[in-house]
């Protein structure tokens, strides 16, 4: 679509902003929820080693991803970003509200992902900024909760439903922690894709690689300049 400036200019005032940057795990999984519940914003790829002053002054955090509402709510923390997106799009179904047990339960492996397994998959991924001697061992712990991830995959399988992690149906668990595998197989592409322990995992995994929004989520833009021309992320 060919918009004039003043067009533009419009669209972008209603607009929500995201400060975002392309390959950060967090930022992924928020800008994959706002575009699969169809939700529009300006798209405001971050420098992270030249943060704009318009993220410093909304975020004392000043870390990726920020999401600043049209109505001047900031939010930064990306599960409340995808839940922020689920509701407004009344997608209600991918937190299981109708089921406590379930929507805890997606709440469970959301925590044990960021808690836990983001704190393996750096010191593996990362081992040159902590110890690289202790690489293999936070490797091995990050491939225990992997494992009990291609377990829950593997009785969706047995039972002929499809691979998901809760309830056999995509929710916000599936959401939230894609990105973050994603990083643990790029630390090692061939051993990852030669795993078939992790079998029922790498299709899981596929699921996203091959989804038609993963190459929008997964674009390349150049960093935020107000100078710049607003880029518009959802429609």
């Amino acid at each position: 679509m060919n918009w004039s400036q003043d067009d533009f200019n419009r669209k972008v005032m209603k607009n929500n902003i995201l400060y975002s940057f392309r390959r950060c795990p967090y930022a992924i999984r928020a800008r994959w929820a706002l575009l699969n519940t169809n939700q529009i914003v300006e798209l405001r790829e971050v420098d992270l080693k030249n943060k704009p002053i318009e993220l410093i002054q909304i975020s004392k955090k000043a870390t990726v991803p920020v999401l600043k509402t049209s109505l001047n709510k900031v939010i930064d923390e990306s599960i409340d970003i995808m839940i922020w997106s689920i509701k407004r799009s009344n997608m209600y179904t991918l937190l299981s509200y109708n089921n406590n047990e379930k929507s805890q339960e997606i709440f469970n492996l959301i925590e044990t992902n960021d808690k836990i397994f983001k704190y393996h998959l750096d010191r593996f991924k990362y081992s040159s900024r902590f110890n690289a001697d202790e690489s293999e061992t936070h490797r091995d712990a990050g491939m225990e909760i992997l494992l009990s991830l291609n377990n829950r995959l593997k009785e969706c399988f047995e039972k002929g439903k499809p691979l998901f992690l809760v309830d056999e149906k995509e929710t916000l668990a599936d959401w939230a922690i894609w990105p973050f595998v994603r990083q643990f197989r790029i630390a090692d592409i061939t051993k990852f894709d030669q795993n078939n322990e992790i079998r029922f995992l790498r299709s899981w995994l596929n699921y996203f690689f091959t989804h038609k929004n993963y190459p929008i989520v997964m674009r390349k833009n150049e960093p935020w300049n107000k100078k710049n021309q607003p880029l518009i992320f959802g429609q």
